[in-house]
């Protein structure tokens, strides 16, 4: 079966949806978006906490987290967006860091308050150890995001423009014709039936190009890897190599009976550890950065409470002193060296968008923006990505950003 079409993505998260609904906006026919899971079980965009900020450290990382958050505050009631805030609880080693990046985050518009240790306590009383906190950072607009709802948003505007997700769809080969204005070639393998999770999570995991089921081949006139964690095994495939890997990352739901949370955003203790409110529950994580490279989905479960939340939740608040694990999950990060995103040209013909380090659900908006600007006017007239360029790597010209959790 041969299926042409202009524009082929691969991954239909956050990222891919995003791009697809924007170049679909700016007048581009012809777009199909394949993935092996559109329901999303084994997606980053799906297995995460949730949080949306633009307190970071780099500009361009403010600024695409800006943009995005703008957009999510026109669409709120759609996505699921709550502007409840962050408050980052910072040690005395890295509060002159800390504060000297809210100065950044002022000038660039963004609104962050600087609260002493008398201040966070009368401001969020339930904080009653505050040993080891030396200043705290709230950020209003920062907030809380439904990214299932923000998927399906994305979507749904990309599909009223004509675009076409294709479910249970693996590429697996990559030809190009040589030539200018010639075609891609990606042989792809489709699976007809409904998929475990099991055998979804097989198939994540597998190298190999079965080719055994249904095959089909697009010819288009370009690829863009949006595949996240699977990036760097797309990467592979289209011809090119990235420095991007996937990462475990966990998420536990806690009992915290002596606190309500509610009224609450994101908190994010000296420790690393974050929590916010989930339901009538409380969400925790911590980003363990031993966790080696690698696909897995495996939750620790009740030990990962115990050995990385609740020791530190329980140095924070006398209200985390009596605390129960509910349930949890683990999904995965895609890690570039420098924690930022991965977008911009490859070669001819081929793009990327991917390894946002864990704030792609924050990003997507701009980055979806940026990059269909790219493709079809030859620059991004938003923001400026090239920065983010994959070549940045071998020109050592990395980006560092230190404030990821």
């Amino acid at each position: 079966m041969i299926q042409k079409v202009e524009t082929l993505i691969i991954g239909a998260g956050v990222i891919g949806s995003s791009t697809a609904m924007h170049l679909a906006r700016l007048g581009m026919t012809g777009i199909h978006v394949i993935d092996l899971d559109l329901e999303g079980t084994l997606s980053s965009s799906e297995l995460n906490a949730g949080g949306v900020r633009a307190t970071w450290v780099q500009p361009i990382n403010i600024e695409m987290s800006k943009i995005t958050i703008d957009y999510f505050s026109e669409v709120a009631q759609e996505v699921g967006y709550k502007p409840c805030g962050y408050l980052w609880l910072h040690p005395a080693e890295r509060w002159a860091r800390a504060v000297a990046a809210r100065e950044v985050q002022a000038k660039m518009g963004w609104p962050v308050e600087v609260w002493d240790v008398a201040q966070l306590r009368s401001r969020i009383p339930f904080l009653d150890k505050t040993d080891g906190i030396a200043g705290a950072l709230f950020a209003p607009r920062d907030g809380l995001i439904n990214p299932n709802l923000l998927k399906k948003h994305y979507r749904e505007l990309a599909r009223s423009s004509g675009v076409e997700f294709v479910d249970r769809t693996v590429l697996r080969e990559c030809r190009y014709d040589a030539g200018s204005g010639t075609l891609v070639h990606a042989t792809c393998e489709r699976f007809e039936k409904v998929m475990s999770h099991e055998t979804k999570l097989e198939i994540a995991a597998s190298e190999l190009p079965h080719l055994g089921r249904s095959k089909v081949e697009y010819r288009a006139q370009r690829v863009i890897n949006c595949a996240g964690p699977w990036a760097f095994r797309v990467a592979r495939i289209l011809g090119y190599k990235t420095p991007a890997h996937p990462v475990r990352r966990q998420v536990c739901i806690f009992d915290g009976r002596d606190v309500d949370l509610t009224a609450y955003g994101m908190i994010v203790d000296t420790s690393g550890v974050y929590f916010h409110p989930e339901a009538m529950n409380g969400l925790a994580g911590f980003a363990n950065h031993d966790e080696p490279a690698g696909i897995n989905f495996e939750y620790d479960g009740e030990r990962f409470f115990e050995e990385r939340i609740w020791p530190a939740l329980y140095e924070r608040s006398t209200a985390f002193e009596r605390l129960k694990h509910v349930t949890g999950w683990a999904g995965l990060y895609e890690v570039s060296p420098d924690e930022c995103g991965i977008m911009g040209e490859v070669q001819d013909r081929v793009f990327e968008a991917h390894s946002f380090s864990g704030h792609g659900v924050m990003h997507s908006y701009a980055a979806g923006l940026a990059l269909a600007e790219e493709i079809i006017f030859g620059r991004s007239k938003t923001v400026d990505i090239s920065q983010l360029s994959g070549k940045r790597f071998e020109a050592g010209q990395l980006i560092r950003e230190n404030l990821v959790i």
